[in-house]
């Protein structure tokens, strides 16, 4: 599954228009300047010079052809970068993890790359963690965490949301331009962009499991769902403030959040103030603030009827990728039903913005 997605990115991205001159200048170096290839401690000497060589050509090669079309300026210098405090980690299972911590991007992927330390609004990362987009500046830019063809598209705005399709082939996002909150539809080689609502909440979009539509949340505070092939909205629900929207990982079951409850095919199945909401191995998953401690995380069926419950280490605060994260101190912790594992230091008071795990 995870070649064939590459297959049509690899695709999609060789046709990627040309940077926009000017625009995506600054987004574009900070990420190149921001990737740190990672080697292993146990691999020889010879190796480590081999992978940094390969990964210096990777670099040299994306910046001289950026420079050539007038977007970037390229510099080599022996500036010495400040290693970041926070730490970052891969849960269990993971392919890659992205997060914002205090405006600041970190990404760690499987096969052994990092990103660290480049400023950022939002990101999310394609499925498989084959790519990263990001709103960097006033642009969305997306590479690969090796490097491999960026692109930016100027966003006209501060990029506060971000979701990949599940084919990896669409990517939704939410500018905040001017007074109001505009949400595009962009393909993943940077090309096409649409409007298709001027008035909507700073919300991160979800889109059902066939790619063809995504939920997001109206200026009014109503649910929407879009059908991109009907180009066709219609509201869900009564609620008129809406906080999440989450569709199923198959199927078209449509789960909703306000600040005081979680709905789930029109029927309110936990209430409370949600922390964190999102779907687990085809499960909804709620953690409510009720006055339990440690705090008691949900699980429900896709008709509404409660099948489980586990609690997390700390305080929950997102559901992503499959996993739980809960915070406890300076650290998040994944968690699932049956595995949890440290996955990110930060200072205690620290704000973790965002957060993708693929």
């Amino acid at each position: 599954m995870s070649s064939e997605l590459e297959r049509r990115l690899e695709g999609l991205l060789a046709a990627a228009p040309e940077p926009e001159a000017g625009v995506g200048e600054e987004a574009l170096h900070g990420a190149l300047q921001a990737l740190r290839p990672v080697v292993a401690p146990h691999r020889g000497l010879r190796t480590a010079v081999l992978v940094l060589a390969a990964t210096a050509v990777l670099l040299a090669i994306a910046a001289g052809s950026l420079a050539g079309a007038g977007a970037l300026h390229v510099s080599f210098g022996s500036k010495k970068q400040q290693r970041p405090t926070t730490q970052l980690a891969l849960p269990h299972g993971a392919n890659g993890i992205a997060a914002i911590v205090n405006g600041r991007l970190l990404v760690t992927t499987k096969s052994g790359f990092s990103m660290q330390g480049l400023s950022a609004t939002a990101a999310a990362l394609s499925p498989h963690a084959l790519f990263v987009a990001a709103g960097i500046g006033k642009s969305l830019v997306a590479i690969a965490p090796d490097g491999r063809r960026p692109w930016s598209r100027a966003a006209h705005g501060r990029v506060v949301a971000i979701a990949w399709a599940p084919d990896a082939i669409r990517i939704a996002y939410v500018v905040h331009a001017g007074r109001h909150f505009v949400l595009h539809v962009i393909w993943g080689n940077g090309k096409n962009d649409a409007v298709i609502d001027r008035s909507v909440r700073p919300v991160r979009p979800s889109w059902r499991a066939d790619s063809l539509a995504l939920a997001y949340v109206g200026g009014g505070g109503r649910a929407i769902v879009y059908d991109l092939g009907h180009r066709s909205r219609h509201i869900v629900g009564r609620a008129s403030t809406v906080t999440r929207v989450a569709f199923a990982p198959v199927g078209k079951t449509l789960a909703l959040a306000t600040p005081g409850s979680a709905v789930l095919g029109g029927r309110t199945v936990a209430s409370g103030d949600i922390e964190a909401f999102g779907w687990l191995r085809g499960r909804l998953v709620v953690a409510s603030e009720m006055g339990v401690t440690p705090p008691l995380v949900r699980i429900f069926a896709t008709d509404g009827s409660r099948v489980g419950a586990f609690r997390v280490p700390g305080r929950a605060v997102a559901v992503t990728g499959g996993y739980v994260v809960a915070r406890r101190g300076e650290v998040l912790a994944a968690r699932t039903p049956g595995h949890s594992v440290w996955i990110l230091t930060v200072p205690q008071q620290a704000m973790v913005a965002d957060l993708a795990i693929s």
